[in-house]
């Protein structure tokens, strides 16, 4: 038998994964494929957007803990209250989950909802942000964990601004001139 030739086309993983959008009323949330993970910016009707910061989160720099959760997969789903999306990803030794859909009873509000399952205490978890109020930082209730432990933190974003859920923390800057 002969032996078998193997072709590989020359194309950039971003080529291979086509964006991702999700729209929730005049909202939209479109995923982005950006080196190894999906990036992703909210949409809102008078043109403004908030996009995700990826990467190591500064000042520490450590690439265990980045600015935002890292997802590799997405998933579309119809859920109860309409179209949603589900992640999964990892930095260092966490493993990343997210669900993104629309928020109940609320047309152009979109639900993040994330879990990490981390194995040592984090250095930084939280979703990170640029608005156009500056960066805007969410993160996890929780302060003192006992690895392994999973961590959740959840928000809705809209045109009006974003809303913690279940005990998450908003870091936003303050108006200009105070």
């Amino acid at each position: 038998m002969g032996e078998a030739t193997v072709c590989y086309l020359p194309m950039s993983a971003s080529a291979l994964r086509a964006p991702v959008s999700l729209t929730l009323g005049r909202t939209t949330v479109r995923f982005t494929w950006q080196h190894d993970r999906w990036t992703h910016e909210i949409l809102f009707p008078d043109s403004t957007a908030w996009r995700s910061l990826e990467g190591p989160m500064a000042p520490e720099g450590d690439p265990r803990w980045p600015a935002s959760p890292v997802l590799v997969e997405l998933s579309r789903l119809e859920g109860p209250h309409g179209p949603a999306l589900l992640g999964v990803g990892l930095a260092g030794r966490s493993h990343f989950s997210a669900s993104i859909g629309p928020a109940p009873a609320r047309a152009d509000r979109v639900r993040f909802e994330f879990a990490c399952r981390v194995t040592e205490p984090p250095g930084w978890l939280g979703s990170t942000y640029a608005s156009p109020a500056g960066i805007v930082r969410i993160e996890p209730a929780a302060n003192a964990v006992r690895p392994p432990a999973t961590i959740e933190w959840g928000y809705e974003l809209g045109p009006e601004g974003v809303r913690p859920l279940g005990g998450a923390r908003i870091d936003v800057p303050p108006p200009p001139g105070n």
